[in-house]
Order: structure tokens, then C-alpha cells, then sequence
């Protein structure tokens, strides 16, 4: 039987803007659906950079594992508001080879050029050793 643990996360992220041609920061290789937001609204950071702050919450329960994940964007310069977001996920493993991944984000907007979204993901999963 797996030990339950409630977890906790907060963190800040700031990426500079494109102020000045060529300056912003870049992340080509980056996996931003992972690290701002699965709603996907910053996968290019905007011309006034972007400043994310989260909290996440986690806990596993038997064969399940949720989390939920609460963001707030501004702009990194210039004291914009972009909007916060909600990520919730259920994730549930059996017999350490199939899997079952439901996934949800709730983006809203407080600026143009930023619509509301919402998405949903469900995913199945098989290893094989």
C-alpha cells in the first residue's frame, strides 16, 4: 500500500518580454503546457513578458493520484493583468502497467488577446517490461 501524502507546491516564474527586438525569452525545446498552465495560452511568452504565480495541491489515494493547480498571469512589465487559470487531474494506475489520465484547465481572461479556454484530456496508458 502506497503512503498518503498530501503535497503542497508554490512557486513564481518570470520571463522577461520583447521590449526590444529579439530580447524575449525563448524556450524552442521548453514544455510550457507543463510549467504555465495546460490551457496552452503562453506557449509564446507575450511582448510584455509574463509573471506566473501558482499553487498546487496533490494527493493520492489508493490507485489515484489529484492535483489541482491555481495560476495568476501578469505581465512581467508594465502591470498588465493577463487572467489565472484552474488545472485539475485524476490519474489512476493499475497493476503498474495500465493507466488512466483525465486532465482539465479553465483559463480566464482579464486581457485582449488572451480568450477564455477551457480543455479537457483523457488518456490511456500500457507498459510493457
Amino acid at each position: 500500500m502506497r503512503p498518503r501524502h498530501l503535497g503542497f507546491g508554490f512557486g513564481i516564474e518570470s520571463l522577461g518580454g520583447d521590449t526590444v527586438a529579439g530580447s524575449a525569452f525563448r524556450t524552442p525545446l521548453g514544455t510550457l503546457h507543463k510549467f504555465q498552465g495546460w490551457a496552452d495560452r503562453f506557449l509564446a511568452t507575450p511582448v510584455a513578458g509574463i509573471n506566473d504565480i501558482y499553487a498546487s495541491v496533490s494527493y493520492p489515494r489508493g490507485p489515484w493520484k489529484f492535483a489541482a493547480v491555481f495560476h495568476d498571469f501578469s505581465a512581467e512589465s508594465g502591470g498588465g493583468d493577463f487572467g489565472s487559470e484552474v488545472d485539475l487531474s485524476a490519474a489512476w494506475t493499475a497493476r503498474e502497467h495500465f493507466g488512466l489520465l483525465f486532465k482539465a484547465a479553465a483559463f480566464s481572461s482579464d486581457a485582449a488577446g488572451f480568450p477564455d479556454t477551457v480543455k479537457a484530456w483523457l488518456q490511456f496508458t500500457a507498459a510493457w517490461n
